[in-house]
């Protein structure tokens, strides 16, 4: 049987092995790998634009050559151990939870319900993730995160309430047990697969952000709950070995590029986030803010489920929970 560390292995030999002899004197060559499908995307477009600027600052020293998600032959979910095992040198790790779970925290619904929160969770999540992912063979040079997330539904929705007995799509475990403990049905449907789900009603809604499935999926919904479900993070991350032994010029320059231009991911996202809504209420949209008892009342009934999550996946997360909850009040 070939086994995944296998298929990743013949892929790295294949694709960045050279001559013993040559490397030396030879220009430094990466790879680097997107969870991204498309390159009209801000993580994809920002990527390429950290690449130009690192092989610019290094007369072309230092190049990086780029692909989206699904152009390689490894998962999403699989980015983490692709960079641990050095089959990738730089990677774009948006589905990191199966191979680095504190960083779980950060998308428990109902917990972070603000950019300003998140920027404040973020700061103290940072040790952890850098020690979970230095475990994992990586090193984390930076992280940036995507609108916060939303309820929207082809029924009516505009109230906590509104929920009950509808059939929502969601993507994690966890937004399937906010739904449950508001009487709705989470389910898992494939995003190629979303519009007809919508249109047979095997599902009414979606959890979704404005810049996401609300611009993709917005003829197929009437309505848009701005509930502050989670948020969605991205972390730029390194191969711990190839980058210790990078020239130190090369180093400082890599890391500088990415934690200058990544922080400009989230502020494209957040543009787009306000564009989309503003043409979503244009349409015809019924858009609804949740009040502060709802957004209160939405953390009430979740708190039990984070500290039940936090404890299977061990002390440290359970820790970090409690440091999370102590900054936010809750």
């Amino acid at each position: 049987m070939i086994t995944r560390r296998h298929t990743f292995a013949t892929l790295a030999a294949s694709t960045i092995a050279a001559p013993a002899g040559l490397r030396a004197q030879s220009t430094v060559n990466w790879l680097a790998y997107s969870y991204v499908p498309a390159a009209t995307l801000a993580p994809a477009r920002v990527f390429q634009e950290i690449i130009e600027r690192i092989a610019k600052e290094t007369s072309s020293g230092f190049q990086i050559k780029y692909h989206l998600g699904g152009s390689l032959s490894i998962k999403v979910t699989d980015i983490t151990t692709a960079v641990g095992d050095n089959v990738v040198q730089l990677a774009d790790d948006g589905f990191q939870q199966g191979n680095v779970p504190i960083t779980g925290i950060l998308r428990l619904p109902m917990l972070i319900t603000n950019a300003q929160e998140f920027e404040k969770v973020l700061a103290i999540m940072k040790p952890y993730v850098e020690r979970a992912y230095d475990k994992r063979g990586a090193v984390l040079l930076s992280t940036y995160y995507f609108p916060v997330q939303i309820a929207w539904s082809s029924k009516k929705l505009t109230s906590l309430d509104e929920l009950k007995g509808q059939k929502i799509r969601a993507t994690s475990p966890e937004q399937i047990e906010f739904l449950k403990r508001f009487g709705a049905n989470g389910l898992t449907v494939g995003a190629p697969e979303v519009p007809s789900a919508l249109e047979r009603g095997v599902v009414d809604g979606v959890l979704t952000a404005n810049a996401g499935g609300g611009k993709i999926w917005k003829d197929l919904l009437k309505y848009c709950y701005e509930i502050p479900l989670n948020y969605f993070e991205g972390n730029v991350i390194a191969n711990k070995e190839a980058y210790a032994k990078l020239p130190a010029n090369y180093r400082d320059v890599l890391t500088k590029a990415v934690v200058d231009l990544s922080p400009k991911i989230t502020r494209m996202l957040a543009d787009e986030e306000s564009e989309e809504k503003a043409k979503r209420k244009a349409e015809g949209m019924v858009q609804t803010t949740a009040t502060p008892a709802e957004i209160k009342l939405g953390a009430e009934r979740m708190a039990s489920y984070w500290d039940d999550w936090a404890k299977t996946k061990g002390a440290e997360t359970q820790e970090a929970l409690k440091k999370v909850r102590e900054v936010l009040g809750r």
